[in-house]
This record gives structure tokens, C-alpha cells and sequence, in this order.
């Protein structure tokens, strides 16, 4: 919250833009930070001090979740950020009109061009260049498409192109940097998921000076490379769809047998990333478990011990908060089901569910608020005794959200035992594989230790 304050101090170091627009921005700014909030249930910001900086700078960063991933460095900048956006979304002129006075520059991706049409960007560099010349700040998604993969894909070469031609053009002067951002999710289509957001070292573009004045295209293609190392190292990379199923199921099950904080539990899982996913064996284990667990549509949860203990008071607790989760819930179920309906509705690629749920929540959420305040007035309490219920309804928002995890930790292991009664080769297997995973995962992570 300080750096909401903390960037309209400093606006007047970054690009020239009108005042209207810059409370705009810090208005928008002010939405999305409780938006993000409500949103994911765990957000972790790594390397936060590479965020402040003074001057002209492009910031990239992986593409897992369309808007989302825009919305993630945004927040942490102090000063306004431009995006360059795909040009099929300034096709219609009021959405035109709209981006582009809410910071967008149009880029044209050859998936946007219609029969007839040339492929030009000739004025989206040279906006680029202008706004870099003013100071001002760039968010270039450099995959070019949104993928919803935990492995970083090859770069396109215009975040290069931008920096070092801005810098060449003004003599090498400008000081431009670009700031590499990796962006972890749990799950970037689901409410209440988790996501790690890891700022990098800024790169500075004058280094490249003088492959540029040699070789301009091997310096274009050495920072590209170069970014593309960065983000890799930035984020989980799991360099292929096979290592993704792998590393997530360790994940799931590291983290039901040795529960360990956000930070501690996303270093793991680069130390597994980076060092475990050439394992064939270990990978194979990992996706021959899964295939069992969702053919008995169990969580891992389901067969690990520990999550186990403690049944009879889980049930008691389930029981008795009943009531209280029955008030809460119905509360909720409204607004939280209208976001989701729409999603559904649309039926756009998954990617921009996060997008989508989000941008209705911002509309539907204030709403229900400002509605169930006002039938508490028609009831006849008090503002006073309104606004204590409405904070009592809205706080048991997380009483709901503990509940039904619980309730369904329960129904899972129901369901394993029903499943070991039925299938009992199947669950001896499923129980054996995991016993082997553990047992390796757990010894790789030891000797990481003694090493360090």
C-alpha cells in the first residue's frame, strides 16, 4: 500500500502525462491492489527493490495470465507503466479510444493480421521510442502469447529491438534498463490460488553498445537470449509440458508431508526445476501417480498420513461451525458465483479467466456490498449495527473458504477409502509410488543442503 502513495511523489520524475490521467492511473492502481488482494489467497514479491528506479525503462516478464501478468509488476512500480498490447483490441474505435489513453501502445503480432493487411510497426517502435525519450517506463510481454505453462518460451526480439534502438538513436545516453519480472502461479485461472512474483537485476542496455556498433542484429539477439536466461532463472521453468505434471505433483506432495512457508516452498521448487527434472525415473514415477490419483479422482492429500491425523477433531470442527459457515456461505455464494457464471459464459481460452473474474469481481463486488447494506437499513438497524454485520459477513468470507477446504479434505478421504476397499492393487500401487516419491524427493533436497 505505501508504494500507491509513494508514486504519485515521485510521478513528476517519470514521462510527462496530464494530471487527470495520472489520478486516473493511481485510481485504477488503487482498484487493482485490492482486486489482487481479494483475488489470490498468497501473493509473494521477491527482489522488490529492483522496482525502484529512476529514468526510462522496459519491463518484461513471462505470459502465463493474459492481463494478469501486466497487473503484477504495475503495482510494485512507482511510476505509470505503458503497455504494449496486441493491436486486435484497438481494432473497434472506442476500445481504440479507451487504451489508448489508459497507457496502451498497439503492436501488431502476426496472428493479427487480416487478409490484406501488411504487417507494420513502424509506429509502435516509434512510440516506443518517444515514450522511452520521455522517461517513461514500457511493459513488454516479450512471449508475444499468453500460454498457461510453468516453462518460459523462446522470446520475440522486440523488447531488443526497442531498448538498444532508443539508445542508439540518442547516443547511448538515454540510460535505458530493462527490468526482467518472473511470474510463478499455482493455478493462474483459479480464485483464491497463489502466485510468486520475482523482480531481477535491471539489465542496462548500453552494455550491448558495442556488439550494437559491430553487429546490430547479434546484439539484438545476444540481450533477447540474454532476457530469456533471466526470466528462466526468475520463475519456476519446467521446460516442457511432461516436467510441468512432474514438478507440480512433487510440489502437492512436498508440501502436504513438509509444509514450509510461500518463500522457502518456491525456492524448492526451483532448486526441483532446475536440478531434478532430467531424473526419467523420478519423472516417470511422478506422472504414473498422478494417472492413478485421477482415475480415482483423489487430491494427494487424500493418502498422505499427516493430513490424516487429527480426523475426529476435523469432523467435530466441521460440525459445530456449521451454522456459521451456512451464514457465511450464503452471503458469498452470489457474488463469488456471478464472476464464475460469466466466465463460463464467455468461453474464452483459460488463460483469461483470472482476467475476466477479476474485472467482473471489481463491478459485482461493490454492488452486493452497497446492496447488503442497504437492505440491513430496510431491516432496521442502525448504520452503526449495518456496517458491524456487513464486516461480520464479509470477514466470515475466510471462515467459508477454511471450511470448505476442510470439508473437502474429509470427502477425499472418504473417497480413498472407498477406493482402497474396491481397487485395493490400485491404492497399494498409488500408496508404494508415493512412498518412493517422498523418499527421493526428500533425500535430493538433503543432499542440496549439504552442498550448500
Amino acid at each position: 500500500m505505501p508504494h500507491l502513495v509513494l508514486s504519485l511523489l515521485v510521478a513528476c520524475r517519470n514521462a510527462p502525462i496530464p494530471l487527470f490521467l495520472r489520478l486516473i492511473y493511481a485510481v485504477l492502481r488503487l482498484v487493482v491492489w485490492v482486486s489482487v488482494r481479494i483475488f489470490y489467497r498468497r501473493r509473494l514479491v521477491l527482489g522488490r527493490p529492483h522496482f525502484r528506479f529512476d529514468g526510462p525503462a522496459i519491463v518484461v516478464a513471462n505470459h502465463p495470465s493474459t492481463l494478469m501478468d501486466v497487473f503484477h509488476p504495475a503495482l510494485e512500480i512507482c511510476q505509470e507503466m505503458f503497455f504494449l498490447a496486441n493491436y486486435g483490441l484497438f481494432r473497434h474505435p472506442v476500445s481504440r479510444w479507451l487504451l489508448s489513453r489508459l497507457f496502451c501502445i498497439p503492436v501488431m503480432r502476426p496472428e493479427d493480421v487480416r487478409p490484406g493487411e501488411e504487417r507494420d510497426n513502424s509506429q509502435a517502435f516509434e512510440a516506443s521510442f518517444q515514450h522511452l525519450e520521455r522517461r517513461g517506463v514500457l511493459f513488454i510481454a516479450p512471449e508475444g502469447t499468453s500460454w498457461m505453462n510453468r516453462f518460459v518460451r523462446p522470446l520475440k526480439t522486440g523488447t531488443a529491438r526497442i531498448a538498444l534502438g532508443a539508445e542508439a538513436r540518442n547516443g547511448w545516453r538515454l540510460g535505458v534498463v530493462v527490468v526482467p519480472v518472473g511470474l510463478s502461479y499455482s493455478a493462474p485461472h483459479r480464485f483464491r490460488s497463489d502466485v510468486v512474483v520475482n523482480a531481477g537485476l535491471p539489465v542496462r542496455v548500453a552494455d550491448w553498445r558495442d556488439i550494437w556498433e559491430t553487429d546490430p542484429a547479434a546484439a539484438i539477439e545476444g540481450l533477447t537470449q540474454h532476457l530469456e536466461a533471466q526470466l528462466k532463472h526468475l520463475s519456476i521453468h519446467t521446460c516442457d509440458e511432461t516436467g510441468e505434471q512432474a514438478l507440480t505433483l512433487w510440489e502437492e506432495v512436498l508440501q502436504n508431508e513438509l509444509p514450509i512457508p510461500q518463500k522457502a516452498a518456491f525456492n524448492r521448487s526451483q532448486h526441483l526445476a532446475r536440478h531434478h527434472l532430467t531424473d526419467a525415473a523420478l519423472v516417470h514415477a511422478a506422472i504414473e501417480y498422478r494417472q492413478l490419483l485421477d482415475e480415482a479422482g483423489l487430491p494427494d492429500a487424500a493418502l498422505c498420513q499427516r493430513e490424516q491425523q487429527g480426523r475426529l477433531w476435523r469432523r467435530i470442527g466441521l460440525v459445530l461451525s456449521f451454522p456459521l459457515f451456512a451464514v457465511g456461505y450464503a452471503f458469498w455464494f452470489l457474488p463469488c458465483y456471478i464472476p464464475y457464471w460469466l466466465n463460463r459464459r464467455l468461453d474464452l481460452y483459460i488463460g483469461y479467466s483470472a482476467t475476466v473474474m477479476i474485472t467482473a469481481g471489481i463491478v459485482v463486488f461493490p454492488l452486493y456490498g452497497w446492496a447488503a447494506f442497504r437492505t440491513a437499513l430496510w431491516w432496521g438497524l442502525s448504520k452503526v449495527l449495518a456496517w458491524l454485520a456487513l464486516l461480520a459477513l464479509t470477514a466470515s468470507g475466510l471462515l467459508v473458504e477454511h471450511y470448505l477446504d476442510a470439508f473437502k479434505l474429509e470427502k477425499a478421504a472418504a473417497r480413498a477409502r472407498h477406493w482402497a476397499r474396491e481397487v485395493p492393487e490400485a491404492f497399494a500401487r498409488a500408496q508404494n509410488l508415493r512412498r518412493q516419491l517422498v523418499e527421493r524427493l526428500r533425500q535430493a533436497l538433503k543432499e542440496a543442503l549439504q552442498e550448500q
